[in-house]
């Protein structure tokens, strides 16, 4: 090889290094972006944007793959949050918000999608579970929650429920509701327990 070709060729092998490098940091600025428009601030978990694209494909893939396959999804309610804040003040509220957002990551599984919806409200994705296995997981998680509130001067208490394909195939709007309404029956039935033990201790 002749030395002019020689080098013309580091030249090029250069060039495909730098361009490789600007991709590179194109890619990790879209990352950021991506996470801008996809992360709740406060908790680092994802938004109802996310959730909502994620759970139109996992719909799409049971649809496709048929009774063969399975998803549940989860709504939590994080319960008497504007006492919380009232009473603690806003400061507290947020550590608590972020502490819920923590304990779910940690206590499901790490391709779960957990999300922040709302001010006080979750939900969750979860792949491959079944309607008895979302249950058997969410029975687990209340128990993980009863222990850690052990150790907590401010205890949390959630309002959880949760829906499952095949079970609810009409679409994903009708799982979230069919969730939705699980969970608000499900702080029904807290409340009533609640105001149950309150009234044996009058008694």
């Amino acid at each position: 090889m002749k030395a002019c070709e020689s080098d013309d060729l580091s030249e090029r092998v250069m060039v495909l290094e730098e361009q490789n490098a600007r991709l590179r940091r194109s890619v990790a600025r879209l990352r950021v972006y991506r996470n801008l428009a996809y992360r709740d601030p406060l908790t680092g978990l994802w938004n109802r944007r996310y959730f909502d694209e994620r759970m139109k494909e996992e719909f799409s893939r049971a649809e496709r793959a048929g009774l063969g396959r399975s998803f549940s999804v989860v709504v939590i309610d994080l319960n008497g949050f504007k006492e919380i804040n009232d009473r603690h003040g806003h400061l507290v509220g947020d550590d608590l918000l972020k502490w819920v957002g923590s304990f779910l990551t940690t206590h499901f599984r790490s391709h779960d999608v957990a999300c922040r919806t709302g001010g006080d409200e979750f939900m969750l994705l979860l792949p491959d579970l079944s309607a008895a296995d979302a249950g058997n997981v969410i029975n687990r998680f209340r128990a993980q929650l009863c222990q850690a509130n052990l150790s907590r001067v401010v205890p949390v208490s959630l309002s959880i429920g949760s829906a499952s394909w095949p079970e609810v195939s009409e679409s994903c709007e009708m799982l979230v509701t069919r969730a939705d309404a699980a969970m608000y029956e499900d702080k029904r039935g807290q409340l009533r327990c609640s105001r149950s033990r309150d009234y044996r201790t009058a008694a």
